[in-house]
């Protein structure tokens, strides 16, 4: 089970002058914002997770993607002496680790990897069993191999209150988030906040290995 007690959000005063002389699409110059502030914060109690898996002999990535092969087989071998399940497998890197994969020719070549998706839109493809995907919000040097089962990210919007002149739910990145606007007499402007509770946790550590990009000592 997920222990949902952290609760995210984003809070802004819209006083009056700013709301007669100057907004003029609350969704586009309130909402959006404040909704994007908060699902960039989410991914912080999983990526605190991953980051918690321990190598497990696995070599380092060369800086140029040199290795890369030699990398994804090693990951490849921990999973499968652990008896991790082929399907759904996946690895997450990290902005050195990507720029060191893509620099392999590997990657670059459409029939060797099986997609040009890695040319058109730069998005890593699938190698040795594992999709590959990058993740600005890892750390840049961090490369982590896992099943679907390895950890689970839950989030839930809060209840609507009962005192909250306006109150929705509004989706942003594929997460629903709380949205609430009052007016405050007594400074005379609106407040709107968004805010969901999240939480992470790892199901089976066994399910995960990590490595890393080799720094110049």
């Amino acid at each position: 089970p997920v222990t949902l007690e952290d609760q995210v959000y984003n809070a802004i005063r819209l006083p009056d002058d700013f709301a007669t002389f100057t907004l003029t699409n609350l969704t586009q110059q309130v909402l959006r914002p404040q909704a994007e502030s908060v699902v960039d914060q989410l991914a912080v109690p999983l990526i605190d997770e991953m980051t918690a898996i321990g190598n497990d002999g696995v070599a380092e990535l060369a800086e140029d993607g040199s290795n890369m092969s030699a990398v994804l087989i090693g990951l490849r071998r921990v999973l499968n002496g652990r008896k991790v399940p082929t399907a759904g497998r996946w690895v997450a890197v990290g902005a050195n680790a990507e720029a060191a994969l893509l620099q392999n020719e590997m990657l670059q070549k459409v029939n060797e990897s099986g997609s040009s998706d890695v040319l058109r839109n730069a998005v890593i493809g699938r190698l040795f069993g594992f999709d590959i995907i990058a993740d600005p919000t890892l750390p840049d040097n961090f490369i982590i191999a896992y099943h679907k089962d390895a950890f689970a990210h839950v989030t839930r919007p809060s209840r609507q209150p009962e005192g909250a002149a306006k109150s929705a739910t509004v989706a942003e990145g594929g997460y629903a988030l709380r949205w609430i606007q009052h007016y405050n007499p007594l400074q005379l402007e609106d407040q709107s906040v968004v805010d969901t509770f999240f939480g992470a946790t790892t199901l089976d550590a066994q399910r995960a290995v990590s490595t890393t990009v080799a720094t110049a000592a």
